[in-house]
């Protein structure tokens, strides 16, 4: 049976209920990455709340069709891949550069992502790939009066959109029309007409378009990919809450300028990650990437855990001491797991405070799920669980459960897994271990890494693991 869940919509400012526009079914468009560098954990944070709402959605019995973009031109990109081109270098020589950087780091972003067991999209479109269905809607806002030129480059009107800053909540009385902005990210307060194609500038890659050489501007990617692979209506779009304004903002004066109704009917934002109570720098040495944690021992399921038990629209204050507490959480429940594996080891005899085992199983099921069709709510899902774990191993220890009810019990285990990836039985946890590397090689090789590609399959080859590569490109594997 179908669970009813409810998520926080940033545009009413309200918990709402999710209503599918196709029964059953749950579109999900999430901002990807920029990849120009390695993902820090403040990125993966967003990513891995991204993963737990499409494992509740697919828990609780829905498809989902899940589009991540990949954002591979934009100024950042352009900024660093074109730094040692010289001045005289051929569009062609420029498109490369910037191909090479976005290849290397969209392999290594896979490979985290299945290092961390997050769920890859059916659709993990590249900007650069989708350059004439941006134009044709740059074209299609210009004939409904909400697009003009100006020096080869096109601009939105946002006077021409009433709803503009519905989103973000702006007050449209600050708002000055008429003025205009290139750049891809600005403040709140310098709310203007956004670049919607910007025409080519010395030193940087460039298509062609009916406005001249140029440019897509960062926000039009994600509404022209949105709707060409999840279509004209969306159930939901998340992101940062750094992407709220003016990149969210944006895409909906620019999709629903077009389409003529609203574009998305959920809008879905995770809070910010601080470490050790301090924002993230360099110069304070508390930038991480995963494989900087993984480097100190750190076991990226704890690092997934630490972040998925707390809600995802709360600040989430990432210390090594959460850490180590997130690593004996993950002990006490995969512990609890073997132990209902097992046969029990109950002293027998009666006792005053026994339990009926599934009426007790019954009620954890229910809190868990009451308390993840509120607006996830995973430090009370996982509370349904902790309490759940305390009353059975006491009853246990007086009472061995049954046999069919330590298999009611792994099954709950399995579903409450489903959601959390973090306490699969463990044959199943060496399949998801080897399909993760296996992607993640296959990642490598995309990017032509081939010396990481080496490494991931002796890594394979020392666990025990035989890689069978097919002539379609895919890879079955078997145990030597």
């Amino acid at each position: 049976m179908r669970q009813s869940l409810s998520l926080f919509n940033t545009l009413t400012r309200r918990v709402e209920p999710v209503v599918p526009i196709a029964e059953g079914e749950i579109s999900l468009y999430t901002c990807g990455p920029t990849v120009y560098n390695f993902a820090h954990i403040g990125n993966l944070r967003t990513f891995l709340f991204q993963d737990l709402l499409k494992r509740t959605f697919q828990a609780a019995g829905y498809r989902v069709r899940h589009c991540m973009n990949i954002t591979d031109v934009e100024d950042k990109i352009i900024r660093d891949s074109q730094a040692d081109l010289p001045a005289v270098a051929s569009n062609q020589d420029r498109h490369s550069a910037m191909k090479a950087l976005t290849d290397r780091f969209t392999a290594i972003f896979l490979e985290d992502l299945g290092t961390l067991q997050v769920l890859q999209a059916d659709y993990l479109p590249k900007a650069t790939d989708y350059i004439p269905e941006m134009i044709r809607l740059v074209q299609a806002l210009e004939v409904k009066g909400l697009a003009y030129v100006r020096d080869g480059s096109v601009y939105y009107r946002i006077a021409g959109l009433p709803q503009y800053g519905c989103l973000a909540h702006l007050d449209r009385e600050g708002m000055q029309a008429g003025a205009s902005v290139d750049a891809d990210e600005y403040e709140r307060d310098s709310v203007t007409d956004f670049v919607l194609w910007k025409a080519a500038k010395p030193g940087e890659p460039s298509w062609d378009s009916p406005w001249g050489p140029g440019r897509p501007g960062w926000h039009i990617e994600c509404s022209a990919m949105g709707m060409e692979l999840l279509g004209p209506r969306v159930d939901i779009h998340s992101g940062g809450v750094d992407l709220i304004f003016p990149h969210h903002e944006n895409e909906i004066a620019q999709s629903e300028g077009c389409l003529g109704h609203r574009w998305v009917n959920h809008w879905v934002h995770g809070e910010f990650l601080m470490v050790e109570g301090q924002k993230m720098a360099k110069s304070l040495g508390n930038f991480f990437t995963l494989r900087d944690l993984v480097a100190r021992g750190v076991d990226p399921i704890a690092l997934r855990y630490a972040i998925q038990s707390n809600h995802y629209r709360k600040v989430l204050n990432f210390s090594f001491e959460g850490l180590r507490a997130a690593e004996n959480a993950l002990k006490r429940i995969r512990a609890f797991r073997k132990r209902m594996e097992g046969q029990g080891q109950a002293g027998g005899g009666p006792w005053a405070e026994a339990l009926d085992p599934l009426v007790r199983l019954d009620q954890a099921r229910q809190a868990f799920w009451s308390a993840m069709a509120d607006d996830l709510n995973t430090p009370e899902a996982l509370a349904a669980i902790f309490t759940l774990i305390s009353d059975l191993n006491a009853q246990d220890d007086h009472v061995a459960l049954t046999h069919s009810e330590r298999g009611s019990v792994l099954a709950f285990l399995d579903e409450t897994d489903a959601v959390f990836a973090a306490w699969p039985h463990e044959a199943a946890n060496l399949e998801a271990e080897v399909e993760g590397l296996i992607e993640a090689r296959r990642a490598a090789k995309a990017g032509k890494n081939w010396a990481e590609a080496d490494r991931l399959r002796d890594q394979l080859k020392a666990m025990g693991i035989i890689l069978e590569d097919r002539k379609d490109g895919s890879s079955g594997w078997r145990k030597a």
